[in-house]
């Protein structure tokens, strides 16, 4: 009795909300038909990187990634790998996974016609101090860098929207300017970051899908149960709910107004699971996941 009240009175690391989805998953047919086209692609720096979740290049070709033990890294056209820097180091509040909890960043893709579109999911949990967790290079050449701990580095914090499977766009001027508007929802799974494509449509990584089975998916089922959710993580180690969500890679390209116009898949995770993001760059797409240890890439789209 003492150990069951010592776990309740415990604080949870997580302040989760509730959550009333459109309905059930959508069916996985016509765009999004299982198919295997993830599974072309290949594993660079295996062992080297562990995690690598965002990414951005300069103009001499050199591609930018952060992963989840704090490191940036380089990878040069020859696919060289050089460490950057290791973000956090040597700052007395920095901490350990287990130790301090705190936000994740929004993750955006500007367009050109004055709106963004950013994806609505979030985790509750992250290292302290130099958890990189977006990359991109502004106009001058400067690397930006959103930090777990400082936000956008070395001082701007985003909230993070809730944690829904869909999609917003937010737009940064014009008539709508301030205002948001639902492109895709109810989605095949939950997305992390979305990127603009080199050919102009959107690029969104799936880092937990939502498949319909012979029960609701796990992440649906704690959706409307906010104290399920902030019990399950202080009895639970974080790695252990990877065993109840499925090792499946999943990419959706969408079109300009957030419809689906391509799907890809890897059914068995057999090249990547989880993606985090889908950058593409010189005719190839790297794809991003902080459970990796190794980045996979595909060669053409």
């Amino acid at each position: 009795m003492a150990v069951a009240l010592a776990v309740y009175w415990l604080p949870s690391p997580i302040n989760p909300k509730p959550h009333n989805l459109k309905g059930p998953p959508p069916a996985l047919v016509g765009l999004l038909a299982v198919n295997t086209q993830l599974q072309r692609g290949r594993r660079l720096f295996a062992g080297k990187l562990h995690g690598p979740e965002s990414f951005t290049a300069d103009d001499n070709g050199n591609v930018y990634t952060g992963t989840v033990d704090g490191k940036l890294w380089r990878i040069g056209p020859d696919d060289s790998l050089t460490l950057v820097t290791h973000m956090g180091q040597n700052l007395p509040e920095c901490g350990s996974y287990s130790s301090v909890f705190l936000f994740k960043t929004i993750k955006f893709s500007f367009l050109k016609n004055g709106s963004s579109v950013f994806s609505g999911s979030s985790t509750d949990y992250e290292l302290v101090c130099g958890r990189p967790h977006g990359v991109r290079l502004d106009r001058h050449g400067q690397l930006i860098v959103a930090d777990s701990y400082f936000g956008l580095y070395p001082g701007f914090l985003f909230q993070p929207p809730k944690t829904l499977p869909v999609c917003f766009r937010y737009w940064l001027k014009g008539p709508k300017a301030g205002t948001k508007e639902v492109i895709l929802d109810n989605m095949i799974g939950y997305p992390d970051n979305i990127r603009l494509s080199d050919h102009g449509t959107f690029l969104v990584g799936i880092t937990t899908p939502r498949f319909q089975k012979l029960l609701p998916p796990f992440l649906d089922m704690l959706a409307p149960y906010p104290k399920v959710k902030s019990f399950l993580v202080k009895v639970m180690p974080l790695s252990w709910f990877n065993l109840l969500l499925p090792y499946y890679g999943l990419v959706l390209e969408l079109g300009p107004n957030g419809e689906i116009v391509r799907t890809l898949h890897d059914p068995e995770g057999r090249l990547t699971w989880a993606v985090s993001d889908v950058f593409q760059h010189r005719g190839r797409t790297y794809l991003g996941s902080t459970d990796l240890p190794f980045l996979p890439v595909l060669e053409g789209w």
